[in-house]
């Protein structure tokens, strides 16, 4: 399946596979109500859904018996193929509308067990029984027009770390990792919106990765230890840069390239424009 883009930051082709659902469910994910879609793997979606390599679904198995389809193999309870990596979304069709849903986490665990035949010979079991394997996607809705919010990140200030960073980086789940940060022009801020990393403070200065904001804005008590309150918003973070590599752009790069806007001083959860949100982007793909 291959839904047409529906937002000028992302083009979801050969990326996302659709499911008719009804208008509740919409509504309940854009409203944050659910946050998870579950799917049994079948014949139907098993190619959509698993990586495939010359035809041959990948097996993190020593052999699979010919007896039964590879989709309903137990493996003693450990997964045994690999989710795509090019599935990044998810698109809702309730018959009218649509909703376009990035994924951001992947749970896979076993549903429904069976014991299998073989040729009238009785049981044969070598990797325990086959089974239903159920895919639970944590999702969150990509907004029709996103805003985008520029973050800062001074490791030298921050409650954040250099060491932070590298353990995050270190232990990345499906390409990613997910933090709260503060953020200063928040009234307009929602689930769903863009935000870079920009990174501050020393000769590592530039965007250093980007993400979606996960939840809305919320109040915790300020980071820096003051009496203050702060407003934070959760963060799904992509595109990392290695902790010893320069910035995806660098400071000077943004400096010379988009000079209106002041890149070297500012607050973190700066709301841009959409012009410098668009140079930006194309900047750091």
């Amino acid at each position: 399946m291959k839904p047409k883009s529906t937002s000028k930051e992302i083009d979801v082709n050969e990326m996302a596979i659709s499911f008719d659902v009804d208008s509740e469910l919409i509504d309940d994910i854009r409203s944050g109500k659910v946050k998870h879609l579950r799917i049994d793997i079948c014949d139907d979606n098993q190619n959509l859904v698993l990586e495939n390599v010359e035809g041959n679904l990948v097996l993190d198995v020593d052999e699979l018996p010919n007896t039964f389809h590879g989709c309903y193999f137990y493996n003693e309870g450990v997964f045994p193929y690999i989710i795509k990596r090019t599935l990044n979304f998810l698109v809702l069709n309730d018959g009218k509308s649509s909703c376009l849903t990035r994924i951001i986490g992947v749970e896979t665990t076993p549903g429904t067990r069976f014991r299998f035949q073989d040729d009238g010979k009785g049981i044969k079991d070598p990797k325990g029984d086959s089974c239903i394997w159920t895919i639970d996607f944590e999702v969150i809705p990509v907004p029709e027009k996103p805003r985008t919010y520029l973050m800062r990140w001074n490791p030298a200030i921050s409650s954040f770390t250099e060491q932070d960073y590298k353990d995050k980086v270190a232990n990345l789940q499906n390409g990613t990792f997910r933090l709260n940060w503060s953020i200063r022009e928040w009234e307009e801020a929602r689930r769903g919106d863009i935000f870079y990393m920009l990174r501050t403070g020393d000769n590592k200065a530039g965007v250093v990765f980007n993400g979606q904001f996960t939840s809305d804005p919320y109040p915790l008590e300020d980071w820096a230890g003051t009496d203050k309150r702060r407003m934070y918003v959760d963060l799904i973070c992509t595109k990392p840069v290695a902790p010893n590599k320069k910035p995806r752009v660098s400071m000077q790069k943004l400096q010379e390239l988009i000079p209106d806007f002041d890149w070297a001083n500012g607050h973190s959860g700066a709301l841009l424009s959409d012009e410098v949100a668009d140079k930006l982007e194309k900047l750091f793909c």
